[in-house]
């Protein structure tokens, strides 16, 4: 699956981006107002074709709820879960299969978006590689580009490059970022960090299966009253992703913030992970570049990902 995020000044000039960039069989992710509410950003998703997968074939005359358990088996989504999702959507008595599977998710899931203000620091956590440094950057921008105050911190003092990567950044943004190599430094960085601006926390990645680095990362942010985002990349084994899940949400995680979503084929560790881990969905990582932005996550949105053949059938019907 590929996303890609358009702006424009009309909906109408947005929709032309999205067919010339994607084509004709793009879906349509999520709409919102652009920065300073100018403008329409619109999320577009393009479904690889796999020849061998029946899936990917659109069939108006099917069974909504076969659909359903068909996607969710596509998707790996563990068992149990998968028809708690599929009975759930049966007991709404729809006939459009992406109307009853955003009702089952909605009843499942919570989808909380990030907060913007500078209520409560934002602490980044996950494994190694999940996208935690470059989300970091792409919620700095974001911040920078809504005219908001925000201050930097990262906890990565001991991976090679790791705080170049971020200062690269930073630097562009014309943002001070700060380093904090243990929870008393952390503390001073944050109370230092200008009132009333979003506070962002790039953790470095650790093992949470070991005891001593979960300790480790736990004494890191408990001395300070955060908003504790677990960063996953999609596609993972939907079983390990619960279990780091949990892991994570022992540790204080709340939300779940997901990456690599234009390059996964499989979500199911996704919905595993928040089932498990009992996260709110929070935004989506488009791709690797920081101009690719984020984008919302809502129970509509995620089942468009979940169903794309349909969700390509809708909005060429409205067309």
């Amino acid at each position: 699956m590929r996303l890609k995020t358009f702006t424009a000044p009309s909906m109408a000039e947005a929709m032309h981006l999205v067919k010339a960039h994607l084509g004709a069989d793009a879906i349509i992710v999520s709409t919102q107002k652009g920065d300073g509410g100018l403008g329409i950003r619109i999320t577009a998703a393009i479904e690889a074709v796999e020849d061998e997968d029946h899936y990917d074939q659109y069939d108006d005359g099917a069974d909504p709820l076969d659909e359903i358990a068909e996607a969710l088996a596509h998707h790996n989504v563990p068992g149990e879960l998968a028809d708690k999702l599929t009975r759930s959507a049966g007991s709404l008595d729809a006939d459009d299969p992406l109307l009853a599977l955003a009702g089952a998710l909605d009843q499942h899931f919570k989808f909380q978006p990030l907060p913007t203000g500078g209520k409560r620091p934002m602490v980044l956590l996950g494994m190694p590689g999940a996208g935690k440094t470059v989300t970091t950057a792409k919620l700095a921008t974001r911040a920078v580009m809504n005219r908001r105050p925000v201050s930097v911190i990262t906890t990565d003092t001991q991976r090679a490059g790791g705080y170049e990567q971020l200062h690269a950044f930073t630097r562009l943004l014309e943002v001070d970022l700060q380093q904090a190599d243990g929870p008393a430094a952390l503390q001073d960085a944050v109370t230092a960090a200008r009132p009333g601006s979003l506070i962002l926390i790039d953790c470095a990645g650790g093992n949470p299966f070991d005891a001593d680095d979960a300790a480790r990362q736990r004494r890191l942010i408990a001395g300070i009253e955060a908003e504790v985002v677990l960063v996953m990349a999609a596609g993972g084994d939907a079983l390990e992703a619960a279990e780091l899940a949990q892991a994570y949400a022992a540790m204080g995680a709340r939300r779940l913030l997901a990456t690599r979503l234009d390059i996964a084929r499989r979500l199911g560790g996704l919905l595993s992970a928040a089932s498990a881990g009992r996260l709110a969905f929070s935004e989506v990582g488009i791709g690797a570049s920081v101009a690719d932005g984020l984008a919302p996550l809502n129970p509509v949105s995620l089942a468009r990902l979940l169903l794309p053949k349909y969700a390509a059938a809708r909005d060429q019907a409205a067309e």
